[in-house]
């Protein structure tokens, strides 16, 4: 299996990695010392705009590698089905968070943020955690424990789980907070 094609596309793969969530821990630590009010939001913005070119491609490098990984592999086991399904939730979550980054920027002078934008980064990085450590635990799984992985049977009720968590969640956030999001918008 590994033919050194697929070890050019395990190259990339592993880099695109490091570039893609390297830059997510890069713009989560300058948010949060923002939250601790240890820098500005207009910083964070700056940052955001660099960071966001380096997730977009990170994450591109690893659509693109992990395609030819599967190529090569042959077949598409149950825990491939749902690292798959973390790459397209990280590429969904990266279209809600370039609005929201958007958002941020008409507030980035004030240095304040309103509690509905901030609890859409929250959800939107708890969404981007998970889906860059299973993505990569799922890899690391395949590559050093067993290549055929047909755990679990049913790898789609897990996906649907998981997308009614999330729209549960943002949905409640949304309800919840919807009074404050319409004082902004009458502003």
């Amino acid at each position: 299996m590994d033919t050194p094609l697929f070890l050019v596309f395990l190259a990339v793969h592993i880099i695109s990695l490091i570039v893609g969530m390297g830059a997510v821990f890069l713009i989560d630590t300058f948010g949060l010392l923002w939250l601790l009010g240890k820098m500005r939001l207009s910083f964070v913005v700056r940052v955001a705009h660099v960071t966001q070119w380096l997730i977009w491609l990170g994450w591109t490098g690893l659509v693109l590698s992990g395609t030819g990984l599967i190529v090569l592999k042959g077949y598409i086991d149950s825990l491939t089905m749902i690292k798959l399904f973390f790459v397209a939730l990280l590429g969904a979550n990266g279209i809600f968070l370039h609005g929201i980054k958007k958002t941020m920027e008409a507030f980035a002078e004030q240095d304040v943020l309103p509690l509905f934008v901030r609890f859409r980064i929250g959800l939107s990085s708890g969404i981007s955690q998970l889906g860059w450590w299973g993505a990569a635990a799922i890899g690391f799984l395949h590559r050093h424990w067993q290549h055929r992985i047909d755990w679990p049977e049913a790898p789609e009720l897990y996906m649907i789980g998981i997308i009614v968590l999330i729209l549960a969640t943002a949905l409640m956030g949304e309800i919840l907070l919807r009074r404050e999001k319409r004082m902004y918008a009458s502003t």
